[in-house]
């Protein structure tokens, strides 16, 4: 699920046109952005918060540090991702992964029957972990949801 995290924010660099220049390749020379498309960009990136562009850094130096290989696995798995049918990309992009609907519906039953102050605190407790972490926790947070639901 990392990876897909990773691929969620590559496929952003791609549709603001800079990831070409991130790779220009060992005998071809990177392109000129058109000034037109230049502006564009620089447009958008002028509208993202401090943190928003220290994360696109961030993956920039990963690229910038991959091998051709690496590169390479990376691409292929972008257009697998692109084949993905929408509703299984905007899974992927809300964090839901592969997780089966009646997991998702009863996390929607679980935070709406819970407090604001329990509700913050799951939210902050996601933000501290990998994707991979959050989907776990979404799961036991919602297997013990259901086990109090069948309870009752």
């Amino acid at each position: 699920m990392k990876t897909f995290l990773h691929l969620i924010l590559l496929t952003s660099l791609l549709s603001l046109g800079r990831l070409g220049a991130a790779d220009p390749g060992p005998a071809t020379p990177t392109p000129a952005i058109p000034a037109g498309k230049e502006l564009a960009a620089l447009d958008q990136f002028l509208s993202l918060s401090n943190e928003d562009l220290d994360q696109m850094q961030r993956v920039i130096a990963r690229i910038r540090a991959m091998s051709s290989e690496e590169k390479a696995a990376l691409r292929r798995e972008m257009d697998q991702f692109r084949r993905l049918p929408d509703a299984q990309r905007r899974q992927l992009r809300q964090g839901w992964g592969g997780m089966e609907e009646g997991i998702q519906d009863a996390w929607r039953r679980m935070m709406q029957s819970a407090s604001a102050e329990r509700r913050d605190e799951i939210q902050a407790n996601l933000q501290t972990l990998t994707q991979e972490k959050k989907m776990a926790y979404r799961r036991q947070l919602v297997e013990e949801f259901l086990q109090q639901e069948a309870k009752k």
